[in-house]
Formats: structure tokens, sequence, C-alpha cells
């Protein structure tokens, strides 16, 4: 959800539009061959009061800018291409959208979840709080990050609609300034705390270079026809034991138990890495492709490359 209320000023407005275009930028939809996640965005602050014939008034809904989608580009492009919309802070009907937005394109297996991106003001306090606990109601995850300088009374509010642990779910940035000059330090902020599946490509790169082994594709493993697996010997190991246990076979690939009913099973992959494989895998693990045959997903076992330099 991003604000473009009036109170935010049209060159306010421009910095938070960059900011979510930067923020967008450092998510996947997909990674390790699976689908990982999908973005919608919904804009609010263009709230003003409609007076329908009998007389009766109601607040301006907020826009759906993209539904949720996987095309991550086009999103990108949709929020590139917003303008500052100069109402009162509607943040209770964005809040409305996101839920039609959620039921209508969201996946029953993935968590849901909301980041409000404003300048911490809002209107119709109880209408906003009433929307919010809805969401929650549904499990739906509600994270809150305001840009704003000051630490006033109507961030206890926000820190209340976020859920719980607000300390969790809550980043105040401080101020618009800060957010122009510094927008890669709020983007990495944002991303650490509110995105469980986060991580550090480098710190990610200097492990698989010390161990000289990296996961490929999440819940599943390569099919018959693309590499044939057998149950090693040895059991309760952990993904080091594992490799292990492939390197002394002059094997290349292993699967390693990912659920808790499978946690320390190994299966050695008779899989055909080469240098091509191993440096394509290193440079996209978006979707590693099996040379023959197909994936299985099972949800039961990680697939893992092994260097083909350190075997043999």
């Amino acid at each position: 959800m991003v604000d473009g209320s009036g109170s935010l000023k049209k060159s306010g407005f421009d910095v938070v539009k960059n900011f979510v275009v930067n923020l967008t930028q450092k998510y996947e939809p997909e990674y390790y061959g699976r689908k990982a996640m999908k973005l919608g965005v919904a804009l609010f602050g263009n709230g003003h009061l409609i007076t329908a014939p009998d007389g009766s008034t109601s607040v301006q809904p907020a826009t759906n800018v993209q539904g949720l989608t996987s095309d991550f580009d086009e999103l990108r492009t949709k929020i590139a291409a917003l303008t500052w919309q100069r109402g009162f802070t509607n943040m209770a009907q964005g809040f409305t959208l996101a839920d039609t937005m959620l039921s209508q394109g969201g996946r029953p297996a993935a968590q849901s979840a909301v980041l409000v991106i404003s300048d911490g003001k809002y209107s119709f306090k109880f209408q906003t709080a009433e929307k919010a606990q809805e969401l929650k109601d549904k499990n739906v995850q509600i994270f809150m990050a305001p840009i704003t300088e000051f630490k006033g009374e109507e961030l206890n509010d926000l820190k209340s609609w976020a859920s719980s642990p607000w300390e969790t779910n809550y980043e105040r940035i401080p101020g618009l300034a800060p957010l122009k000059f510094n927008s890669e330090i709020f983007v990495q902020k944002l991303i650490a705390k509110f995105c469980p599946d986060s991580f550090s490509p480098s710190m990610r790169e200097a492990d698989e270079n010390q161990k000289q082994y990296m996961l490929v594709h999440e819940g599943g493993w390569p099919d018959e026809t693309c590499g044939k697996r057998q149950l090693s010997r040895v059991s309760g190991l952990d993904a080091d034991g594992c490799a292990a246990e492939a390197r002394k076979v002059n094997k290349l690939a292993f699967g390693w138990g990912a659920a808790a009913s499978t946690r320390g099973m190994c299966f050695i992959i008779d899989f055909v890495v080469d240098k091509a494989v191993w440096d394509k895998a290193k440079a996209d693990r978006t979707d590693v492709k099996c040379s023959s045959g197909n994936w299985e997903d099972s949800g039961l076992f990680d697939t893992y490359l092994i260097n083909p330099s350190t075997v043999g």
C-alpha cells in the first residue's frame, strides 16, 4: 500500500515512489525452482468525500494499481507512472482494497501480507483500526513503514495496527530527506525485517565458496530420467555430511531432507554437473534446469549441486 496523500507534497511522493520501485527490485517471483511470491500495489491518499444523490457521503476508494502478479517488471513500470493524488489519507480504504486483492489473487499455501508505506498520518482512526483488525483476523500480516521525522502520537496507532509483536512488524523511516539520499539503506532494513526468506547474496556466496556446494531446488529433486537417486547408508546427516557422502562415490548432487519428517535423510543423485552447469547455476538460481527430464516437487527434499572441481 503506497501513500499519495496531499500531506506528502509532490516532491515527497516522488521520493516515496522511487523508493517503492527500488524496494520491489529486491524481490524475486521465482527462486530455487519454485514460485516464491507475488506482489500487488494499492494506492491510497486519494481520499475525498463523494456525495450521493440522496445526500449521503462516502470516501473515495483506494486505487488498484496492479493486482497480485509475478510480472515484477510490469509492476515497476506501473509504480513509476504513479501520480501524486493530493487527497486525504484514506488508509482504511487502502486496507479494504488490499483485502480484496489478496482474496482474489492470493495463494492458499502462501502467507498473505500488507506493507504500508506512508507519511505516518491518517484519517478516520476508528475505521482504519477496524479494517486493520479485519485483515489480522484473516491471518494477514501487516507491516507498517511510516516515513516521518517526528514521533507523534499517531505513530502509536500505527504500531497498534501492525501485526503483533509490533516491534518486528514496524519500522520508522526518519523523514523524506534521509530516504531520498539513503534509499538503499532503508530498502535493506525493510527487506531484512519484513521478509522471512531474505538473504544476503554476498554472505551466501561466501558460504558456498567455503562448502563448494549449493542449493538449486527447494522441495524437490530430479526425476529418474534426469538423475537417479540412491539412499545413503548413513543417516542423521546434516547437509555437509550428505555432500561428503556424495563425494565419496564421485557424485555431484544430493538430496537432503527439507521437512521435519525427512530431516537427516540423504539421497545421492546421479546428476550431470560440469563446469558450465555449475557456473550457470551459480549465476542464476531462479530455475536450474535438468539436462534431461524434469523436477519432481515433493516438498520433502532439497537438491544441491557440488562443484565438479572438488570431486574426482
